[in-house]
């Protein structure tokens, strides 16, 4: 008994732990309004001074929101569906189209 109540402790704190080292600031379409299906969790290489994020901190950023953008060609990424979505991103977190291709494909 006394092994379980000891375990379900560790277990606990070591999800505890894990929660608070996910990252709050979260990089997705502003009309977006349910849960993104395609998240990931990195180090940011660029400063986001609207997310208050410096370089190195962890960032969520949805994927599902910048379709095909991480492994476009550079012909494609001067496509004018490309450019549209991108300048539209990049004005909406503050970024320039350099730092958020960066961020994306970094």
């Amino acid at each position: 008994m006394l092994f379980r109540v000891i375990l379900g402790l560790i277990v606990g704190m070591l999800f505890a732990i894990k929660l608070q080292a996910m990252p709050e600031q979260r990089l997705q379409s502003s009309g977006r309004e349910e849960a993104c299906p395609h998240l990931i969790y990195k180090k940011s290489p660029v400063d986001i001074k609207k997310l208050s994020v410096k370089s190195g901190d962890m960032i969520c950023l949805c994927l599902s929101d910048l379709p095909d953008m991480r492994g476009a060609s550079e012909k494609d990424l001067r496509s004018p569906e490309f450019q549209v979505t991108l300048s539209r991103f990049a004005g909406d977190w503050g970024l320039s189209e350099p730092e958020l291709l960066l961020l994306i494909r970094k």
